[in-house]
């Protein structure tokens, strides 16, 4: 059991999951504690699973595994799973009730080491685009967008909450920034018509930009007939530079975040003292 203390480390072991969920939920969740097993047998002391890690298909689909906040099997995993080993989970997301009932939200769920819920974050930026024939995707019709920006302490570290199609929305990791974030969580189910040229470049950019880590665990290969993604879960350092990357199959990739290196590139670059808040407030 790998305890995260009240003080603040000046370390954090980090894993992120790299999975491919199909329409059998037990078997996903199975395969899922497998690995965080594998993340806690390396020394994790925070794992972060992947956008839709219970269930992956088209997205009406959804409704049919619905979980209440509270309860249902994923939930109860994450809950479990974190008490059990004293880790933090970062649970990518699960379907919420939403308050349509004709919707569910797309939501991460955090919980500390003692398995209490200590975040909840809904999937701001939805995924509704239309490149071609194999790749149109309508997710407002199903999941009901959250509105909150959302951060939780681990460790006495301040860290940012997002999902998969945020990445393209750079105010966002800015207002998580500015909230006192260090380390950007972006659990992902990248297509991979977009992820094999946008997928690195968008998550070195919100590293480089925000001067914080980047933990995209990640959704890889076919889920079904209709469905792929790209893969390739990473962490990556506030300087841009790639500390994890996971190979073409499911596994995890582990890294040790160093927040003294952190604030001393703040320092010695201080490029976030320079925002010109001003010119960003423009009144018609």
């Amino acid at each position: 059991m790998s305890q995260i203390t009240e003080t603040r480390p000046k370390t954090l072991r980090l894993a992120a999951i790299q999975l491919c969920s199909r329409q059998d939920r037990d078997d996903n969740l199975a395969r899922a504690r497998a690995l965080l097993d594998e993340a806690v047998r390396q020394g994790a002391q925070l794992v972060a699973l992947p956008e839709n890690f219970s269930f992956l298909d088209r997205e009406g689909n959804k409704l049919e595994v619905v979980e209440d906040l509270d309860d249902g099997p994923s939930v109860r995993l994450l809950r479990e799973f974190a008490a059990t080993h004293g880790v933090v989970v970062v649970g990518g997301s699960v379907p919420i009730q939403a308050s349509d009932a004709a919707r569910v939200t797309n939501t991460c769920l955090v919980f500390d080491a003692s398995g209490r819920r200590i975040a909840r974050y809904d999937k701001m930026h939805l995924f509704d685009i239309s490149l071609d024939a194999e790749n149109t995707f309508k997710e407002s019709r199903y999941i009901e967008a959250g509105r909150d920006v959302v951060t939780f302490a681990c460790g006495g570290h301040t860290m940012g909450l997002s999902i998969c199609y945020d990445l393209r929305f750079p105010e966002l990791y800015r207002r998580l920034m500015q909230a006192g974030a260090k380390v950007l969580f972006i659990p992902s189910a990248f297509t991979m018509h977009t992820g094999k040229d946008h997928w690195e470049v968008l998550l070195r950019a919100r590293a480089i930009e925000n001067q914080c880590y980047v933990v995209a665990p990640a959704q890889y290969g076919h889920h079904n007939e209709h469905r792929v993604s790209y893969g390739r879960a990473m962490i990556v350092d506030p300087w841009g530079q790639i500390l994890a990357q996971a190979p073409d199959r499911e596994g995890i990739v582990v890294a040790d975040l160093d927040f003294d290196y952190l604030d001393a590139l703040r320092g010695r670059l201080p490029c976030l003292m320079h925002i010109r808040e001003e010119l960003l407030d423009v009144q018609e």
